[in-house]
C-alpha cells in the first residue's frame, strides 16, 4: 500500500454492499469499504484527508466516516433540506453544500452556517473548487454555471441582507449542466462544463470569456481533463468516452466533433450512459463509471480497458485522490475537528443557545457531541468546586463575556483581511 501514489473512491446507488469504498486502481482490489446506505450524485467528498463526506439521496442528512481503518465511528449530519451536491475546499476548513437551488457554506471546525446564496432558479447538480479553495463554481438544472470568490462571499458573512454577486455568470448552455472540470491554476484556471444540449464549453475564470466550444452528437453526462490539460474527456450519454487533443492545429473556438474523426479517440466499453470520469496524476489511466453498474479503468494511450470494478447499482461518484496519511498510519493525530452543523445563518457577537440553533450529529451508539453549553456548565461545576473562588457564576460569567469580545474581534480582523485581499486583487487586474 505504501507505494500506491493514488486510491480510487467509489459509491453506487444500490448500496447493497457498502455505501462507498476505497481501492487501489493498479491492482483493482477494495481497500477499504464504509456502510450506510447510498450517496447522491456529485455528493462524495473528501475532507482534510481524514474523514469522507457523503450525502443522502433522500434524506437530510450528510454522512460522516473516519479514513482510519481502527475506527468505524460514523456521525451523521442533519441539514436544512436535502443534499444534492456537496464539496470541501482542500484545506478543510469550509463545507460548501447545495441544498435545492441555494448554496449552504459552513465553517467545519465551528458548525457556524456563514452565508446562504440564492442566485440559481433551479437545483443544482455539481459545485466544484479550485485547487487553492479561493475559488468555487456551481452549475443546475437552469442551465447556468456561476463562479464565485470564497473570500468575497464570506467578506460580510451574517448579514441576511447582505447580497453577493457571483464573480461570473455563464449562460450559454441551452439545457442542464451535468459536469464540471476545474484545472489547475487556482483562481486562474479554466473551467469546463457538459450539458445535455450535446456541448462541452471552457471558460477562463479571471476574465469570463468562452473559450471553446466543442459540439458532440449526443448528450454529455460528464467530463474531465488531465493534469496537464492537453486531452479533454468527454462521457456521453450512448457510453461512449470521446477523448479530445485540446491542441490540434487548427486552433477553433468552435469545433463539432464526430466519432468517425481521425483526430478523435473514442473509448467504447460502458452499454449506458457515462456519469463518473477522471484521471490519474500522470494522465496515462482513465477511470469511468456508468449506469451500467461498472467503472472501468482505461489506458489512455492504447485505449484499451485494463479493468473492470463491479458494482451493484449505478455509478453515483467516482474520484482519484491522493493516497491519504490516515490510511497509512492508523495512529495517525487528528488535525480535522468537525462541529455539528447549524441550521440559521451564524452572526458574529451574537450569543445563542447551541442547542436550540444547531443540528445534533449523532454517533452509532446515539450519544450526542458536547455543546458549548453542556461545556460551560462543566466548567461552572469545577468552579464551584474551586474553594479559592468566591463566586463561581461571577467568574463564569466574565469568561462568556470574555468569549463573546474574542469573537467580536476576531470576525473584525477577518472582514478587514479579506478586503485588503480583493482590493490588492483588484489592483493587480
Amino acid at each position: 500500500m505504501s507505494t500506491m501514489q493514488e486510491v480510487l473512491v467509489t459509491s453506487d446507488a444500490a448500496g447493497q454492499q457498502w455505501n462507498s469504498s476505497i481501492w487501489d486502481p493498479v491492482a483493482g482490489t477494495s481497500l477499504l469499504t464504509f456502510k450506510g446506505s447510498t450517496s447522491a450524485p456529485h455528493t462524495l467528498s473528501i475532507l482534510s484527508n481524514e474523514y469522507l463526506l457523503g450525502a443522502l439521496p433522500t434524506k437530510s442528512v450528510i454522512q460522516v466516516w473516519s479514513l482510519q481503518k481502527t475506527d468505524n465511528t460514523q456521525m451523521q449530519i442533519v441539514c436544512p433540506g436535502r443534499v444534492t451536491s456537496l464539496t470541501t475546499t482542500p484545506d478543510g476548513h469550509y463545507c460548501i453544500a447545495a441544498v435545492s437551488e441555494n448554496i449552504h457554506i459552513w465553517q467545519v471546525c465551528t458548525g457556524h452556517l456563514l452565508t446562504v446564496l440564492s442566485r440559481h432558479y433551479q437545483q443544482i447538480k455539481c459545485i466544484k473548487c479550485t485547487d487553492d479553495g479561493t475559488c468555487f463554481v456551481t452549475a443546475g438544472d437552469d442551465n447556468l454555471v456561476i463562479a464565485w470568490t470564497l473570500a468575497k462571499v464570506l467578506a460580510d458573512c451574517g448579514n441576511p441582507s447582505h447580497q453577493v454577486e457571483p464573480d461570473h455568470v455563464w449562460s450559454h448552455h441551452s439545457l442542464p449542466v451535468t459536469d464540471l472540470f476545474i484545472g489547475s491554476g487556482g483562481n486562474r484556471a479554466r473551467v469546463v462544463s457538459s450539458s445535455l444540449d450535446q456541448t462541452c464549453k471552457m471558460y477562463d475564470l479571471v476574465s469570463g470569456d468562452l473559450l471553446c466550444n466543442l459540439v458532440f452528437d449526443v448528450s454529455i453526462t460528464s467530463v474531465t481533463m488531465d493534469t496537464a490539460e492537453y486531452r479533454l474527456f468527454a462521457g456521453g450519454s450512448n457510453g461512449v468516452i470521446h477523448c479530445i487533443e485540446m491542441f490540434e492545429m487548427p486552433v477553433q473556438k468552435d469545433r463539432h466533433i464526430e466519432k468517425e474523426s481521425e483526430d478523435i479517440a473514442c473509448f467504447e466499453g460502458h452499454k449506458k450512459q457515462v456519469t463518473c470520469l477522471c484521471v490519474s496524476i500522470n494522465g496515462s489511466q482513465l477511470i469511468s463509471g456508468a449506469d451500467d453498474c461498472n467503472v472501468k479503468i482505461w489506458d489512455v494511450f492504447s485505449g484499451q480497458c485494463t479493468k473492470t470494478l463491479d458494482h451493484k447499482g449505478i455509478l453515483t461518484n467516482v474520484f482519484l485522490i491522493p493516497m491519504p496519511p490516515a490510511l497509512l498510519d492508523f495512529n495517525l493525530p487528528r488535525n480535522c475537528i468537525i462541529k455539528p452543523f447549524q441550521r440559521h445563518l451564524y452572526i458574529p457577537g451574537e450569543q445563542t443557545d447551541e442547542s436550540d440553533g444547531t443540528v445534533t450529529m449523532m454517533f452509532n451508539n446515539s450519544e450526542k457531541i458536547e455543546s458549548v453549553v453542556d461545556y460551560m456548565s462543566d466548567v461552572s461545576s469545577y468552579l464551584s468546586q474551586n474553594t479559592e473562588l468566591s463566586d463561581p457564576a461571577e467568574e463564569l460569567a466574565k469568561c462568556k463575556e470574555e468569549i463573546a469580545r474574542l469573537k467580536s474581534v476576531n470576525h473584525k480582523l477577518f472582514q478587514f483581511a479579506a478586503k485588503e485581499i480583493l482590493h490588492q486583487d483588484d489592483q493587480i487586474t
